[in-house]
């Protein structure tokens, strides 16, 4: 989806404020939406991420990030550099979601061929770096 066809979404979730990326061809893309009210500023952005401290109840930031990781296995490292990059600068609670397209083992691959050992050690060894904990969705 593009930014200028993203208004109507805006308006069907009743939100009054939001960052939209677009895509980068059939890949990518990332929105961002928040209510009227919630204090939001906007750190950074690029297409694989949108950066963002969030002041809750007016007093406590938080670190927002909207992550996707590069689809592409043979410029993941870029993704990791982007995600680094944010990591060294965080002094606050900080959250990342979306979607990383790496996995931590062979457990969580569904279908397809498996992937080679040195994309999960790489991605496994980001999280630790950053002290990121990967938390499971039931059913997922």
């Amino acid at each position: 989806m593009q930014t200028n066809s993203f208004t109507h979404i805006q308006n069907v979730c009743k939100m009054s404020n939001c960052l939209v990326v677009n895509t980068n061809r059939r890949s990518g893309g990332l929105a961002m939406l928040w209510r009227e009210g919630v204090e939001v500023a906007i750190q950074s952005y690029s297409s694989n991420h949108i950066n963002s401290l969030v002041k809750i109840d007016n007093r406590i930031n938080i670190r927002f990030t909207s992550f996707n990781g590069h689809a592409d296995p043979n410029v993941r490292d870029q993704s990791w550099e982007i995600i680094r990059r944010i990591g060294r600068a965080v002094k606050e609670e900080w959250i990342v979601g979306e979607d990383f397209n790496a996995i931590m083992d062979d457990a969580e691959k569904k279908g397809g061929r498996r992937k080679p050992r040195t994309l999960m050690e790489d991605f496994r060894e980001v999280l630790e770096e950053l002290a990121l904990v990967d938390i499971r969705q039931q059913g997922r």
